[in-house]
């Protein structure tokens, strides 16, 4: 199902973890126990999978983790964070100061969409003025994830706006320019349309936040682990591994389960709620180990801005409704987030 694809119900909250099984219509070991996901995300003769679920070696070394993974943590270092940080702060108020009050607000569309962008062009160093044309090269990077290998035409339209985004982004300030670019204009925004869903959702939890803002740091990490984006990642096997009690050969595809793993009730008392003040413990949004997201910190720096921003700014935001959800490549996502601000 293409990121494109509605389905009909909320997905919020993922199918319960089970032992681990060999799926036959995916083809695939299923992972979805936390302790089972957290081992398989630093097995290192697990490796990631592309689109048509395989490995791509050339772009990893022989540990299996990315070759360009030591650039780009020293281009998000914590002091290149700290550089960015004043001005995400002032667009992330400016932005929220001119949402409307007298009217339901969509947050996706009218504030994290632009907002994504803002903050892309900001760290990638691409020229605003481009803005519109980069909008559009990201959307339809994004418009294939997930889509089926018979979807010729989407992942034609999707391979040409990379090769351009690559090309623009030959020479910025940081490597790997334009996946960069694409998960701060595309994927971020999505993920913090599914969190802010969620405290939208509880608004005695939105309240707490705004009444205790030193509770922050912990609450991304509680929104990450109740709302993140991504709900299952894929892995290949590069020889035997023995995990969970069951043996996956060599050659077989293993799908880990991030989101129920991240509902495990073993690792997460009462996992269904969300509780801002939960003490942290180490949830798998992000990945673990030599696979975990390179953008983490960024990620977590950005979200703990904006979603500070909002609770400063209104006392209150009331949840409307989602037109629909959409998923595909393991993500769901919130179409619409529409509230009523005050």
């Amino acid at each position: 199902m293409s990121a494109g694809s509605s389905i009909p119900v909320d997905p919020m909250t993922p199918p319960r973890p089970r032992a681990p099984h060999f799926d036959p219509v995916k083809n695939a070991w299923v992972l979805s126990r936390y302790p089972d996901v957290w081992a398989a995300l630093r097995e290192p003769h697990l490796w990631p999978v592309g689109g048509k679920r395989q490995i791509q070696p050339e772009t990893r070394d022989e540990a299996g983790r990315l070759k360009q993974r030591a650039e780009m943590l020293d281009a998000l270092s914590a002091s290149r964070l700290e550089e960015w940080r004043p001005r995400l702060e002032a667009l992330t108020h400016s932005a929220l100061d001119s949402l409307p009050t007298n009217r339901p607000v969509d947050l996706f569309a009218e504030f994290t969409l632009p907002w994504g962008l803002a903050l892309a062009i900001l760290v990638t160093g691409a020229d605003p003025a481009d803005s519109p044309r980069l909008a559009d090269l990201g959307r339809r990077v994004f418009a294939a994830t997930g889509a089926e290998s018979a979807d010729t035409d989407l992942r034609a339209d999707a391979a040409a706006a990379t090769a351009e985004l690559e090309r623009i982004f030959a020479t910025g300030p940081i490597p790997m320019g334009e996946p960069a670019f694409v998960a701060l204009s595309q994927t971020l925004p999505r993920l913090l349309a599914n969190a802010w869903l969620a405290l939208v959702r509880h608004p005695d939890e939105f309240a707490r936040l705004r009444a205790q803002p030193e509770l922050m740091p912990g609450a991304i990490e509680e929104l990450l682990r109740y709302a993140g984006i991504v709900r299952r990642v894929f892995r290949r096997a590069t020889a035997n591994v023995d995990l969970g009690g069951v043996r996956i050969a060599e050659g077989e595809l293993v799908m880990l389960m991030l989101a129920s793993a991240n509902r495990d009730p073993e690792q997460f008392p009462d996992p269904d709620r969300l509780l801002l003040a939960r003490p942290v413990t180490s949830h798998v949004a992000l990945g673990t180990g030599r696979n975990s997201c390179v953008g983490a910190m960024l990620i977590r720096m950005a979200a703990s801005v904006a979603t500070g921003a909002l609770t400063a700014r209104f006392a209150e935001a009331s949840f409307s409704r989602v037109i629909e959800w959409r998923t595909g490549s393991g993500f769901c996502f919130p179409a619409s987030v529409y509230v009523t601000l005050r």
